[in-house]
């Protein structure tokens, strides 16, 4: 199974919404939310907006400041912070394998926050133990059972907990 900065991000909110992602089940694109979360995506940084691709990592955006290369995620709120700083440190980790050393910035433009962020030991080990069992939930025939958390009320998903 091949794990994307979505799913990371999903992971560290609800494993459910992890394996709903995990087994291609996808909310409706149409979804309040999710459109105007790309519509931020869209229309903010667009002088330096980069999206690069490399492997199955989808970077939303690439700056160069001084001798350091951030790279940045882009959220509509800071609700999900926690969950975002561990999409970016997957990103980053992904560079680290590869020889690049970046640090990295959670942009959220509706809330003018700039939040810095890099990688450490204990991020590296919370993100290797979330590897192996973002795996093991990926695998099971079943998804896990609906914890309800105050992102409930906004998901996209919510059709498939509690309908």
């Amino acid at each position: 199974m091949r794990i994307t900065g979505n799913l990371v991000n999903a992971y560290f909110i609800c494993k459910r919404k992890f394996w709903l992602y995990a087994r291609q089940f996808n909310p409706d694109p149409e979804f309040d939310l999710l459109l105007l979360g790309r519509l931020i995506s869209e229309n903010t940084y667009r002088k330096e907006k980069r999206e690069i691709f490399l492997d199955d990592v989808k970077i939303d955006l690439i700056k160069r400041l001084n001798e350091n290369i951030i790279i940045c995620e882009v959220k509509k709120t800071s609700k999900g912070l926690e969950a975002a700083k561990m999409q970016l440190a997957f990103y980053l980790i992904k560079l680290k394998t590869r020889g690049i050393n970046a640090k990295g910035e959670i942009l959220i433009p509706e809330e003018k926050k700039v939040i810095s962020f890099e990688l450490d030991e204990e991020i590296e080990k919370v993100m290797a133990k979330a590897m192996d069992d973002m795996k093991a939930i990926a695998e099971q025939d079943t998804p896990p059972p609906v914890v309800k958390i105050p992102f409930c009320k906004k998901c996209a998903f919510v059709e498939f907990c509690y309908s």
